[in-house]
């Protein structure tokens, strides 16, 4: 009797936990059974997001959730190998770059609902489509210019620099530094340091992680809330001072330059105005928003499925920035690798499976055809984390 009432115990303990499971999480990694784990885990219903700290709970990025019925279960001790000759190695890598690329494409291929809130009408062109580094540069990312109207006589424009996004530089070794969380103990540091041009992300720090990350910063890519909202400090907060800052809000699909300064999603105007009186010789410019939908529209050429009708992340934006002046772009961390721990950022504790496969972003899409874009072997990118982006041989772009 006392070992049948110990066996349903039991069952109704293992039925427990296998639903909280479940139900708070999207995302499973199943680490090595030596590593010490946080218990402090917090979770949301609304949102598939798991919290390693209280201090970290949601409160200065959006979230956007992702199917609750998604589970991508792997052993990383499987996959990682550091002898890249060896036939072992050549397999385990071969194994886990199937598995990402095939958890990207399954992630492309999910069924969305699209309340299109940017107004996108797109057709997909008739003739072909050039090479994807070719479609990106005609994209023509590109920032503002005091020039064009209505900057030529809006208030606005007084304040848009003069000078270059990326000063005198042309033909250089250039670097995109994701804020994923697998760059920690990733030990890139160096590496990403010699670069000319080193791009970073919104309030994502160097100082205490410079071993993973470097200390160079370039510039920075940053959206429209972090210029915005407060609790990122723009305005006086150091690790935005002395480096470029290139701002973007998307506005709508094919709105003109006038209403969207009427209508931006966040007014990032008035931080940026102020940031430029305070700064006056600051090199803070805003990203032309027609400019980021030419490239949603060149990822969607590129793309055989439908992708979300949202606008793409900075970090796709960041690439269409830097292809005209680089001579190649590597970029850090951007398609998984073997350091994947589940972490959205090296900077916190957010667990999110839609940082990493896209829940708002078209970002599966992006990663995918960064990965055709990549002349990087495979040992580069899914073991160093290192995709590499040539431009240098375009002559017929």
């Amino acid at each position: 009797m006392h070992s049948l009432i110990g066996l349903l115990t039991l069952l109704v303990l293992c039925s427990t936990v296998t639903q909280a499971l479940e139900k708070r999480s999207v995302f499973y990694v199943k680490h090595n059974s030596t590593e010490k784990t946080q218990k402090s885990v917090s979770s949301s219903d609304e949102k598939p997001t798991l919290w390693l700290k209280d201090h970290d709970a949601p409160r200065i990025r959006p979230h956007f959730s992702l199917t609750k019925t998604s589970n991508f279960l792997f052993d990383l001790n499987r996959y990682r190998c550091n002898e890249p000759v060896t036939p072992d190695c050549i397999n385990r890598t071969a194994l886990f770059r199937a598995k990402i690329i095939g958890e990207l494409r399954k992630r492309l291929k999910e069924p969305f609902t699209d309340a299109n809130h940017y107004q996108v009408r797109y057709s997909r062109p008739l003739d072909p489509v050039p090479s994807p580094v070719c479609r990106m540069m005609r994209a023509n990312v590109r920032v503002l210019s005091w020039k064009e109207p209505p900057f030529t006589w809006n208030e606005i424009g007084s304040y848009l620099p003069t000078s270059p996004l990326f000063g005198e530089i042309t033909n250089g070794s250039c670097v995109i530094v994701a804020s994923a969380g697998s760059l920690k103990r990733s030990q890139l540091g160096s590496f990403i340091d010699d670069h000319d041009i080193v791009m970073r992300f919104n309030h994502a720090p160097t100082e205490g992680y410079e071993a993973d990350v470097g200390s160079k910063t370039t510039i920075r890519v940053v959206n429209s809330q972090v210029v915005t909202k407060p609790e990122y400090r723009l305005l006086t907060a150091p690790l935005f001072r002395n480096v470029t800052i290139a701002a973007w809000d998307p506005g709508k699909y094919d709105q003109t330059l006038s209403e969207w300064l009427a209508t931006p999603d966040f007014d990032l105007f008035e931080n940026f105005k102020k940031f430029r009186s305070s700064h006056p010789h600051s090199n803070f410019h805003i990203i032309d928003p027609r400019s980021i939908w030419r490239a949603w529209t060149a990822l969607q050429d590129l793309t055989q499925a439908p992708i979300r009708k949202n606008p793409p992340t900075s970090g796709f934006i960041g690439l269409g920035l830097l292809l005209p002046v680089c001579r190649y772009i590597d970029v850090v961390e951007y398609i998984p690798s073997t350091r994947m721990n589940g972490l959205c950022h090296y900077y916190d504790y957010e667990l999110n499976l839609g940082c990493t496969f896209g829940a708002w972003h078209p970002l599966a899409a992006e990663k995918l055809l960064v990965f055709q874009m990549n002349s990087a072997d495979d040992y580069s990118v899914f073991q160093q984390g290192t995709v590499r982006i040539r431009t240098d041989q375009l002559d017929r772009c």
